[in-house]
């Protein structure tokens, strides 16, 4: 007897997984994919913190929605005045390209886990950017009076590596609470650090006591 051909599940439609992207809201620890692609739980490695942007980036909606509604009444007012169908026009140009710029920062989200901070951002090319905790070699933390009013603030990230996609994480709010959350993981990787080069030097010690001799690493490997 001929055996049956096994069926193949068809590829995923390209359309309904586009606008699941596009949906995705800033990143949930426990269902985002890039983000669970990046972590190592079997090694210890958990979310502390996701942190959107704060609201205040969102500055140029309102405003384009209000020169909109503004070039609206006056087109009723002057419909055959053409300058006032051009201003309506660019008014619709304007709500559009703020949407379209509150869409991507609405993407842009910072992440801090136990051993890393994470930025993700982008729409259709996600990107993201990783720092390792025991990278930052200093953190400047910036608060305009605005921001202060607001409840906002600036990082500026000082790395050996220099990455340039965590370099400045702006909007960030809550920003003193976040601050803490970072020098809090710093300190702890820190210790852990400590502790496993303590515990290596105590086995170096005991074997030696013991007489045996220190095996060198395999070049290459």
């Amino acid at each position: 007897m001929f055996e049956r051909p096994a069926i193949e599940e068809a590829p995923p439609a390209v359309v309904p997984a586009l606008a699941r992207r596009l949906r995705e809201p800033f990143p949930d620890p426990e269902h985002h994919p890039g983000l669970q692609r990046r972590l190592n739980p079997r090694n210890g490695e958990r979310v502390l913190q996701v942190v959107p942007k704060h609201v205040a980036v969102y500055w140029p909606l309102p405003v384009a929605a209000g020169f909109w509604v503004l070039a609206t009444l006056v087109m009723l007012v002057r419909w055959p005045s053409e300058p006032a169908q051009l201003l309506w026009y660019a008014s619709c140009v304007g709500v559009a390209v703020a949407v379209a710029h509150a869409f991507v920062e609405w993407r842009d989200v910072f992440v801090v886990t136990n051993w890393r901070v994470v930025r993700l951002s982008g729409v259709l090319t996600v990107r993201a950017a990783t720092m390792p905790i025991n990278r930052i070699l200093d953190m400047t933390m910036t608060r305009t009076v605005l921001g202060r009013l607001l409840g906002y603030g600036h990082f500026v990230f000082e790395s050996a590596a220099q990455e340039q996609g965590l370099r400045e994480i702006k909007f960030v709010p809550d920003i003193l609470a976040v601050d803490r959350e970072i020098n809090n993981a710093v300190n702890r990787e820190t210790r852990r650090r400590e502790r496993l080069a303590a515990e290596a030097r105590r086995r170096r010690a005991q074997d030696a006591a013991d007489g045996v001799e220190p095996t060198e690493p395999i070049e290459g490997l």
